[in-house]
Protein backbone atom coordinates (compact mmCIF):
# COMPACT_ATOMS: atom_id res chain seq x y z
CA UNK A 1 0.00 0.00 0.00
CA UNK A 2 1.57 3.60 -0.99
CA UNK A 3 0.42 7.08 -1.57
CA UNK A 4 -1.17 8.23 -4.64
CA UNK A 5 0.54 10.53 -7.20
CA UNK A 6 -1.06 9.94 -10.45
CA UNK A 7 0.53 6.41 -11.44
CA UNK A 8 -1.10 4.23 -13.92
CA UNK A 9 -3.70 1.90 -13.04
CA UNK A 10 -4.76 -1.07 -14.40
CA UNK A 11 -7.12 -1.49 -16.89
CA UNK A 12 -11.09 -1.23 -15.49
CA UNK A 13 -10.24 -0.74 -11.61
CA UNK A 14 -11.31 -1.03 -8.82
CA UNK A 15 -11.67 2.05 -6.70
CA UNK A 16 -13.24 2.91 -3.21
CA UNK A 17 -14.19 6.30 -2.07
CA UNK A 18 -15.18 6.96 1.26
CA UNK A 19 -16.61 10.16 3.39
CA UNK A 20 -18.77 10.78 5.74
CA UNK A 21 -22.62 10.07 5.78
CA UNK A 22 -23.86 13.93 4.83
CA UNK A 23 -26.05 15.13 2.49
CA UNK A 24 -24.13 17.60 1.06
CA UNK A 25 -20.80 16.09 1.80
CA UNK A 26 -22.16 13.57 -1.10
CA UNK A 27 -23.20 15.96 -3.41
CA UNK A 28 -19.97 17.56 -3.40
CA UNK A 29 -18.62 14.57 -3.86
CA UNK A 30 -20.26 13.49 -7.07
CA UNK A 31 -17.72 15.62 -9.48
CA UNK A 32 -15.04 13.36 -7.93
CA UNK A 33 -17.12 10.41 -8.82
CA UNK A 34 -18.50 11.65 -12.44
CA UNK A 35 -14.49 12.32 -12.74
CA UNK A 36 -13.50 8.84 -12.07
CA UNK A 37 -15.64 7.46 -13.98
CA UNK A 38 -14.33 9.91 -17.02
CA UNK A 39 -10.57 8.92 -16.21
CA UNK A 40 -10.89 5.08 -16.04
CA UNK A 41 -13.67 3.85 -18.54
CA UNK A 42 -15.32 0.97 -17.17
CA UNK A 43 -13.99 1.36 -13.50
CA UNK A 44 -16.14 0.18 -10.85
CA UNK A 45 -16.60 2.32 -7.85
CA UNK A 46 -17.36 1.63 -4.18
CA UNK A 47 -18.60 3.80 -2.07
CA UNK A 48 -18.37 3.26 1.85
CA UNK A 49 -20.68 5.77 3.81
CA UNK A 50 -23.40 5.89 5.69
CA UNK A 51 -27.42 5.11 5.85
CA UNK A 52 -28.24 9.28 6.07
CA UNK A 53 -26.85 9.39 2.11
CA UNK A 54 -28.10 5.62 1.05
CA UNK A 55 -30.57 6.84 -0.98
CA UNK A 56 -28.65 9.08 -3.27
CA UNK A 57 -25.84 6.61 -3.40
CA UNK A 58 -28.11 4.09 -4.39
CA UNK A 59 -29.62 6.24 -7.18
CA UNK A 60 -25.94 7.69 -8.34
CA UNK A 61 -25.18 6.37 -11.51
CA UNK A 62 -21.69 7.13 -10.49
CA UNK A 63 -21.29 4.40 -7.67
CA UNK A 64 -21.69 0.22 -8.58
CA UNK A 65 -21.95 -0.75 -5.16
CA UNK A 66 -22.31 0.57 -1.47
CA UNK A 67 -21.67 0.25 2.10
CA UNK A 68 -22.76 1.15 5.47
CA UNK A 69 -19.39 2.23 7.36
CA UNK A 70 -21.57 4.33 10.01
CA UNK A 71 -24.42 1.83 10.63
CA UNK A 72 -23.90 -0.02 14.04
CA UNK A 73 -21.01 -3.15 13.50
CA UNK A 74 -20.43 -1.42 10.02
CA UNK A 75 -16.37 -1.96 10.90
CA UNK A 76 -17.05 -5.42 12.09
CA UNK A 77 -18.92 -6.47 8.65
CA UNK A 78 -16.18 -4.77 6.53
CA UNK A 79 -13.68 -7.68 6.18
CA UNK A 80 -16.49 -9.64 4.56
CA UNK A 81 -17.69 -7.21 2.26
CA UNK A 82 -14.40 -6.60 1.07
CA UNK A 83 -13.87 -10.85 0.07
CA UNK A 84 -17.13 -10.35 -1.51
CA UNK A 85 -16.17 -7.23 -3.90
CA UNK A 86 -12.67 -8.73 -4.51
CA UNK A 87 -13.98 -12.05 -5.65
CA UNK A 88 -16.12 -10.07 -8.11
CA UNK A 89 -14.03 -7.18 -9.28
CA UNK A 90 -10.70 -7.56 -8.86
CA UNK A 91 -8.57 -6.02 -5.81
CA UNK A 92 -8.91 -2.77 -4.47
CA UNK A 93 -6.62 -0.68 -6.89
CA UNK A 94 -6.96 3.17 -5.07
CA UNK A 95 -8.59 3.72 -1.74
CA UNK A 96 -9.68 7.37 -1.76
CA UNK A 97 -10.64 8.49 1.52
CA UNK A 98 -11.80 11.89 1.91
CA UNK A 99 -12.42 11.99 5.72
CA UNK A 100 -9.99 12.37 8.39
CA UNK A 101 -11.75 10.26 10.91
CA UNK A 102 -10.78 7.36 12.18
CA UNK A 103 -13.09 5.00 11.01
CA UNK A 104 -12.53 6.14 7.56
CA UNK A 105 -8.90 5.71 8.00
CA UNK A 106 -9.15 1.81 9.69
CA UNK A 107 -11.58 1.28 7.13
CA UNK A 108 -9.52 2.64 3.92
CA UNK A 109 -6.62 0.36 5.56
CA UNK A 110 -8.77 -3.01 5.90
CA UNK A 111 -9.54 -2.29 2.11
CA UNK A 112 -5.82 -3.42 1.37
CA UNK A 113 -5.80 -0.86 -2.13
CA UNK A 114 -2.70 -0.74 -3.49
CA UNK A 115 -2.87 3.45 -3.74
CA UNK A 116 -4.11 5.60 -1.09
CA UNK A 117 -5.19 9.03 -1.36
CA UNK A 118 -6.41 10.82 2.41
CA UNK A 119 -5.73 8.85 6.06
CA UNK A 120 -4.53 4.74 6.16
CA UNK A 121 -2.37 3.39 8.59
CA UNK A 122 0.29 1.33 7.32
CA UNK A 123 -0.39 -2.61 7.30
CA UNK A 124 0.74 -3.31 10.65
CA UNK A 125 -1.59 -1.11 12.16
CA UNK A 126 0.75 1.15 14.37
CA UNK A 127 1.44 3.92 12.53
CA UNK A 128 -0.37 6.34 10.13
CA UNK A 129 0.63 6.13 6.21
CA UNK A 130 3.00 8.98 5.62
CA UNK A 131 2.38 11.59 3.23
CA UNK A 132 3.91 12.03 0.22
CA UNK A 133 6.09 15.01 -0.69
CA UNK A 134 4.09 16.53 -3.55
CA UNK A 135 2.35 19.62 -2.66
CA UNK A 136 -1.03 19.04 -3.22
CA UNK A 137 -1.27 16.23 -0.68
CA UNK A 138 -0.27 18.81 1.82
CA UNK A 139 -3.89 19.87 1.67
CA UNK A 140 -4.40 17.08 3.90
CA UNK A 141 -3.11 18.94 6.90
CA UNK A 142 -4.40 22.79 5.86
CA UNK A 143 -7.34 24.66 7.07
CA UNK A 144 -9.21 24.93 4.10
CA UNK A 145 -11.08 27.86 5.05
CA UNK A 146 -7.46 29.71 5.41
CA UNK A 147 -8.42 33.11 3.93
CA UNK A 148 -4.70 32.49 2.21
CA UNK A 149 -5.15 29.15 1.15
CA UNK A 150 -5.64 29.68 -2.49
CA UNK A 151 -2.98 32.57 -2.64
CA UNK A 152 -0.58 29.40 -1.06
CA UNK A 153 -1.60 26.92 -2.82
CA UNK A 154 -2.82 29.00 -6.73
CA UNK A 155 -0.53 26.83 -8.67
CA UNK A 156 -2.38 23.63 -7.83
CA UNK A 157 -6.20 24.97 -6.86
CA UNK A 158 -8.56 27.12 -9.44
CA UNK A 159 -10.46 27.64 -5.47
CA UNK A 160 -11.05 26.76 -2.55
CA UNK A 161 -14.46 24.75 -3.47
CA UNK A 162 -14.50 21.53 -1.98
CA UNK A 163 -15.21 19.08 -4.67
CA UNK A 164 -12.01 20.64 -6.70
CA UNK A 165 -9.53 19.71 -3.86
CA UNK A 166 -11.38 16.08 -3.58
CA UNK A 167 -10.11 16.12 -7.22
CA UNK A 168 -6.76 17.53 -6.58
CA UNK A 169 -5.72 15.04 -4.43
CA UNK A 170 -7.28 12.63 -6.63
CA UNK A 171 -5.40 13.32 -9.89
CA UNK A 172 -8.88 14.01 -11.24
CA UNK A 173 -9.45 17.06 -13.77
CA UNK A 174 -13.38 17.53 -14.41
CA UNK A 175 -15.88 20.13 -13.93
CA UNK A 176 -15.27 20.87 -10.58
CA UNK A 177 -18.85 22.70 -9.87
CA UNK A 178 -20.91 20.84 -11.45
CA UNK A 179 -22.44 18.53 -8.96
CA UNK A 180 -25.09 16.13 -9.73
CA UNK A 181 -28.03 14.80 -8.03
CA UNK A 182 -30.53 11.88 -9.16
CA UNK A 183 -34.45 12.95 -9.11
CA UNK A 184 -37.75 11.64 -8.89
CA UNK A 185 -40.99 13.08 -8.91
CA UNK A 186 -42.36 14.25 -5.79
CA UNK A 187 -45.44 12.46 -3.89
CA UNK A 188 -46.90 15.99 -3.47
CA UNK A 189 -47.88 19.75 -4.98
CA UNK A 190 -44.63 21.72 -4.72
CA UNK A 191 -45.17 25.07 -2.98
CA UNK A 192 -43.68 28.06 -5.33
CA UNK A 193 -40.53 28.44 -2.77
CA UNK A 194 -38.73 25.97 -0.83
CA UNK A 195 -36.85 26.72 2.57
CA UNK A 196 -34.87 24.49 4.48
CA UNK A 197 -34.44 25.51 8.71
CA UNK A 198 -32.17 23.30 9.62
CA UNK A 199 -28.04 22.31 10.21
CA UNK A 200 -25.94 20.52 12.34
CA UNK A 201 -24.73 23.34 13.40
CA UNK A 202 -27.24 25.77 15.23
CA UNK A 203 -24.95 28.56 14.67
CA UNK A 204 -26.01 28.00 11.27
CA UNK A 205 -29.31 28.69 12.06
CA UNK A 206 -31.23 32.09 10.76
CA UNK A 207 -33.34 33.40 14.00
CA UNK A 208 -37.01 32.25 13.98
CA UNK A 209 -38.44 35.79 14.11
CA UNK A 210 -36.35 36.28 10.67
CA UNK A 211 -37.92 33.36 8.81
CA UNK A 212 -41.41 34.15 10.20
CA UNK A 213 -41.33 37.59 8.49
CA UNK A 214 -40.20 36.19 5.44
CA UNK A 215 -42.87 33.59 5.44
CA UNK A 216 -45.73 36.45 5.95
CA UNK A 217 -43.73 38.81 2.87
CA UNK A 218 -43.83 35.84 0.78
CA UNK A 219 -47.27 35.02 1.49
CA UNK A 220 -48.47 38.80 1.07
CA UNK A 221 -46.72 38.33 -3.02
CA UNK A 222 -48.80 35.64 -3.57
CA UNK A 223 -46.03 33.19 -3.07
CA UNK A 224 -46.74 29.46 -1.00
CA UNK A 225 -43.51 28.50 1.24
CA UNK A 226 -43.36 24.58 1.98
CA UNK A 227 -40.60 23.35 4.79
CA UNK A 228 -38.22 20.39 3.49
CA UNK A 229 -36.74 18.35 5.93
CA UNK A 230 -35.87 15.36 7.76
CA UNK A 231 -38.91 13.76 9.49
CA UNK A 232 -39.92 15.83 12.69
CA UNK A 233 -37.97 13.04 15.20
CA UNK A 234 -34.82 12.92 12.91
CA UNK A 235 -35.02 17.24 12.42
CA UNK A 236 -34.95 17.15 16.30
CA UNK A 237 -32.00 15.21 16.61
CA UNK A 238 -29.55 15.64 13.89
CA UNK A 239 -30.88 19.23 12.46
CA UNK A 240 -31.04 21.64 15.42
CA UNK A 241 -34.41 23.14 14.28
CA UNK A 242 -37.10 21.04 15.75
CA UNK A 243 -38.87 24.34 17.81
CA UNK A 244 -38.22 26.67 15.22
CA UNK A 245 -40.26 24.76 12.43
CA UNK A 246 -42.16 23.96 15.05
CA UNK A 247 -43.06 27.88 16.25
CA UNK A 248 -43.22 28.44 12.06
CA UNK A 249 -45.92 25.94 11.41
CA UNK A 250 -48.21 27.56 13.90
CA UNK A 251 -47.73 31.06 13.09
CA UNK A 252 -47.72 31.24 9.05
CA UNK A 253 -49.53 29.24 6.48
CA UNK A 254 -45.85 27.20 6.24
CA UNK A 255 -46.59 23.99 4.15
CA UNK A 256 -44.96 20.88 5.94
CA UNK A 257 -43.21 18.50 3.88
CA UNK A 258 -40.80 17.15 6.26
CA UNK A 259 -40.00 13.62 5.82
CA UNK A 260 -42.16 12.59 3.20
CA UNK A 261 -39.91 12.26 0.08
CA UNK A 262 -36.94 10.26 -0.76
CA UNK A 263 -33.80 12.68 -1.59
CA UNK A 264 -34.40 11.80 -5.26
CA UNK A 265 -37.87 12.89 -4.77
CA UNK A 266 -36.86 16.37 -2.65
CA UNK A 267 -34.06 16.88 -5.52
CA UNK A 268 -37.17 16.39 -8.22
CA UNK A 269 -39.51 18.82 -6.05
CA UNK A 270 -36.68 21.26 -5.69
CA UNK A 271 -36.56 20.92 -9.71
CA UNK A 272 -39.87 22.32 -10.10
CA UNK A 273 -39.80 25.11 -7.22
CA UNK A 274 -39.31 28.62 -8.41
CA UNK A 275 -36.76 29.07 -5.94
CA UNK A 276 -34.67 27.56 -2.91
CA UNK A 277 -34.14 30.04 0.12
CA UNK A 278 -31.80 28.21 3.06
CA UNK A 279 -29.14 28.53 5.44
CA UNK A 280 -25.77 26.27 4.21
CA UNK A 281 -27.06 23.15 4.70
CA UNK A 282 -27.51 19.77 2.55
CA UNK A 283 -30.57 20.65 0.83
CA UNK A 284 -29.07 24.17 -0.30
CA UNK A 285 -26.62 21.45 -2.61
CA UNK A 286 -28.89 19.63 -3.75
CA UNK A 287 -31.03 22.70 -4.80
CA UNK A 288 -28.28 24.41 -7.03
CA UNK A 289 -27.20 21.29 -8.45
CA UNK A 290 -30.79 20.67 -10.02
CA UNK A 291 -30.57 24.44 -11.50
CA UNK A 292 -33.00 25.71 -9.02
CA UNK A 293 -32.50 29.57 -8.35
CA UNK A 294 -31.26 28.99 -4.89
CA UNK A 295 -30.85 31.47 -2.26
CA UNK A 296 -28.54 30.71 0.33
CA UNK A 297 -27.69 32.48 3.97
CA UNK A 298 -24.20 32.21 4.93
CA UNK A 299 -22.75 33.48 8.30
CA UNK A 300 -21.68 31.16 10.63
CA UNK A 301 -20.31 28.63 7.78
CA UNK A 302 -16.96 28.07 5.53
CA UNK A 303 -18.03 29.66 2.65
CA UNK A 304 -14.96 29.64 0.91
CA UNK A 305 -15.25 25.94 1.23
CA UNK A 306 -18.74 24.84 0.93
CA UNK A 307 -20.12 27.89 -1.79
CA UNK A 308 -19.46 26.99 -5.65
CA UNK A 309 -19.33 29.36 -8.28
CA UNK A 310 -22.77 28.72 -9.75
CA UNK A 311 -25.13 31.14 -11.54
CA UNK A 312 -27.98 29.89 -9.96
CA UNK A 313 -26.25 29.87 -6.19
CA UNK A 314 -27.46 33.53 -4.88
CA UNK A 315 -25.35 34.04 -1.42
CA UNK A 316 -26.85 36.45 0.94
CA UNK A 317 -24.85 37.64 3.87
CA UNK A 318 -24.82 39.27 6.87
CA UNK A 319 -24.97 43.19 7.38
CA UNK A 320 -22.36 42.77 10.66
CA UNK A 321 -20.29 40.07 9.92
CA UNK A 322 -18.46 37.90 13.12
CA UNK A 323 -14.86 36.19 12.17
CA UNK A 324 -15.24 34.40 15.56
CA UNK A 325 -16.32 30.89 14.15
CA UNK A 326 -13.84 31.11 11.62
CA UNK A 327 -11.19 32.23 14.37
CA UNK A 328 -12.28 28.90 15.97
CA UNK A 329 -11.78 27.00 12.94
CA UNK A 330 -15.90 26.40 13.05
CA UNK A 331 -15.61 24.12 15.60
CA UNK A 332 -18.37 25.21 18.06
CA UNK A 333 -21.94 23.84 17.56
CA UNK A 334 -23.28 27.09 18.72
CA UNK A 335 -22.74 30.99 18.46
CA UNK A 336 -19.56 31.52 20.54
CA UNK A 337 -21.31 35.41 21.14
CA UNK A 338 -24.04 35.87 23.65
CA UNK A 339 -26.20 37.28 20.08
CA UNK A 340 -26.18 35.54 16.92
CA UNK A 341 -24.91 38.79 15.79
CA UNK A 342 -24.12 37.68 12.00
CA UNK A 343 -27.37 35.51 10.92
CA UNK A 344 -29.51 37.84 13.09
CA UNK A 345 -28.27 40.92 10.81
CA UNK A 346 -29.70 39.28 7.67
CA UNK A 347 -32.99 40.84 7.14
CA UNK A 348 -36.23 38.98 6.06
CA UNK A 349 -36.43 42.31 3.83
CA UNK A 350 -33.16 41.75 1.86
CA UNK A 351 -34.21 38.15 1.39
CA UNK A 352 -37.55 39.09 0.09
CA UNK A 353 -36.18 41.71 -2.38
CA UNK A 354 -33.41 39.01 -3.68
CA UNK A 355 -35.85 36.40 -4.30
CA UNK A 356 -37.94 38.53 -6.15
CA UNK A 357 -35.57 39.69 -8.57
CA UNK A 358 -34.88 35.86 -9.21
CA UNK A 359 -37.82 35.02 -9.66
CA UNK A 360 -38.43 37.91 -11.80
CA UNK A 361 -35.38 36.44 -14.09
CA UNK A 362 -37.15 33.31 -14.61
Amino acid sequence: MERFIGQSLRPRPHIAVLFVDKPGAFVVVTPLLRGLKEKYPGCVVDYFSGPRTAELEAACPFVDSRYDLFRECGLAGLSAHRDARVATQGPYDLAINLDRHDVNAVATTLLAPRYVVGRAFRADGRSELAPSGEKVDRLLEEFWSAPDLLERYGDVLQSTFIAEIFCRMARVETDYARTEVPTAPPPFDVPDVLIATGATRSAKLWPVARWEEFIRRCTDLGLSVGLLGAAPQAQRAHYAAGDLDDHLLSRTPLVDLRGRATFPQVAGALARARACVTIDTGLMHLAYSVGTPTIALFGASPIRVWAPRRDNLHLVLPAEPCSMCLDNRFANEACLRPVHVCMGSIGPEVVVERLAEVIRRG
